[in-house]
């Protein structure tokens, strides 16, 4: 029976080869902000476990792994192991909850892919947690200390966002991210693109916290005003928007997060972002080939809007990540290589070039699935940078080359050189001081990144494989990979199953607020509006 002072442990788990690991920074980018740390696992900390910790009763320890900052410690003195994970995760998190369930701990999975894959995953703990946690987290505690800890806890309704606590960033190891403050603001994406699961997992509806709630938040930050929005889409919704930024303003911040081409546009909203102390974008362009354009809803003149929306945000001092998606049916060799080069000639700050990947719980995964063009059968490779699936146009091995080309591409010295120049000082908010000069910093921590990232991808190209973000320590997930013996294998419970013939194989989604189904045909449904 568990004890009077309960001890849980939540751990995420890392996967080294993910596409979005931390570049190697050269040591002089640390001479530059106080407000960044270079040299670190994780890019910044994911917030999900750190709110389970804030909704779990004062008497209950708590603590935090995140694995790609620290080790898994398996002798960890606890009752109840929690462990959540994103698809390409999931083959580290099985491997995890395994070697916690053979110290005859009780764990207990939850996640992403544990809400699209259930089934599968249910083998592999005591309880599981499907969809979001807020309402599930608390009967979760509460029936383990009774001894009557149930199979599955599945929401039945979406977080309302209205009343949740601040996170536990206490718990949090800050200093070994990049970025290490987050702040989330919103959930939802009314944008159901079909290979993307947040409209499927996190409700197409938008949810919004107080804004006096993120205010407060902001302020517990202390003297680190850097702060990345975790959102989806931070101009989803432009009236709430406007909102947010006027909030934020006071509080001089420097900020980042992920927006849609449409804030390039809305020139009253751009300026805004600006004032509020927006610094920086990272935004889904996602491809350039006319048919797929069509596909996803953008207009044919794509490349002159998107140099046109490019030099619009960069005339405010905003940087832009942009990321394209390569392997859409309508991709071919020519279409790819013109991505790269129209890429180019905006002179973006940074880029990613992601492999399309069918993750369960997607449309595109349902498709590929039943076209029998799923190829590969280790969730561990879902990672973005890996081709997992048959291409339309392209062999498998000339997509992997096309990816290869891109980074390699736009990574080099001289496109470094020719994209970031050397530019002269700005003037931005900086901090309770209000405004503050200096030389050329910011385009030098461009010049970092580009130069980390680069260092990288040239690695990765010499060695002809795919490599952790360099001087990262090994993960259970390699470890697990070399007990096995088979790198590009794993035990088959970990892969794609039918959906028509297997219950629970990626086919779980959350419909909409108070609503988990699975889907079946539907009658059509009009888009709804960023507005909704």
């Amino acid at each position: 029976m568990p004890r009077d002072t309960l001890k849980v442990l939540l751990i995420s788990p890392n996967n080294p080869f993910n596409c979005y690991r931390v570049p190697a920074f050269p040591k002089w980018a640390s001479w530059f902000t106080r407000n960044m740390h270079f040299g670190q696992g994780g890019v910044f900390p994911g917030l999900n476990l750190a709110i389970l910790a804030s909704l779990t009763p004062s008497d209950v320890e708590v603590r935090i792994i995140d694995e790609s900052v620290e080790p898994i410690d398996f002798e960890a003195d606890c009752d109840l192991v929690g462990v959540t994970a994103m698809t390409n995760m999931a083959p580290a998190a099985y491997y995890i909850a395994d070697k916690f369930r053979a110290r005859g701990k009780t764990v207990v999975l939850g996640g992403v892919h544990v809400t699209v894959c259930p089934d599968e995953a249910a083998s592999h703990c005591d309880a599981l947690v499907v969809g979001e946690a807020e309402y599930s987290w608390p009967r979760v505690l509460e029936d383990f200390r009774k001894g009557r800890l149930q199979k599955v806890y599945r929401a039945e309704r979406l977080f309302d966002m209205q009343g949740g606590p601040i996170p536990r960033r206490d718990l949090l190891k800050l200093d070994r991210y990049l970025i290490p403050q987050t702040v989330e603001t919103a959930r939802g994406c009314p944008f159901d693109c079909d290979f993307c699961s947040v409209s499927r997992t996190a409700g197409r509806a938008y949810r919004f916290r107080p804004l006096e709630h993120v205010q407060e938040e902001l302020r517990t930050l202390g003297r680190n005003r850097w702060v990345f929005f975790i959102d989806d889409i931070i101009n989803g919704n432009p009236k709430r928007a406007r909102e947010l930024f006027k909030a934020v303003a006071p509080l001089k911040i420097r900020w980042g997060a992920q927006a849609t081409i449409l804030l390039g546009e809305d020139e009253e909203l751009l300026e805004l972002a600006r004032q509020s102390g927006c610094v920086a974008l990272f935004i889904g362009f996602e491809t350039f080939s006319n048919a797929g354009l069509k596909k996803l809803g953008k207009p044919t003149n794509w490349h002159e809007r998107f140099l046109r929306v490019v030099e619009r945000i960069h005339s405010k001092k905003i940087g832009i990540w942009g990321a394209f998606v390569f392997g859409l049916d309508a991709d071919t060799p020519d279409t790819l290589h013109e991505t790269v080069r129209v890429v180019k000639d905006a002179r973006l700050e940074f880029a990613q070039f992601s492999c399309l990947t069918p993750l369960p719980g997607t449309a595109l995964y349902r498709q590929y699935i039943r076209e029998g063009r799923v190829r590969e059968k280790d969730w561990g490779e879902y990672n973005f940078g890996n081709v997992t699936f048959i291409p339309k146009n392209m062999t498998e091995q000339e997509l992997k080359e096309l990816l290869a080309y891109g980074w390699g591409e736009f990574y080099n010295w001289k496109s470094i050189r020719q994209r970031l120049g050397w530019r002269k000082p700005v003037r931005v908010p900086y901090g309770p001081n209000g405004f503050r000069s200096f030389f050329h910093v910011r385009n030098l921590l461009f010049w970092a990144g580009n130069i980390g990232i680069g260092r990288l991808v040239q690695h990765g190209l010499k060695q002809g494989v795919r490599t952790r973000a360099l001087g990262q320590p090994e993960s259970e997930f390699e470890r697990m990979r070399r007990a096995l013996g088979k790198p590009a294998e794993a035990p088959q419970s970990f892969g794609p199953r039918d959906p028509d013939s297997v219950p629970g194989a990626g086919d779980l989604v959350i419909l909409s607020s108070g609503t988990v189904d699975r889907p079946g045909p539907r009658p059509s449904e009009t888009q709804p509006s960023a507005d909704d």
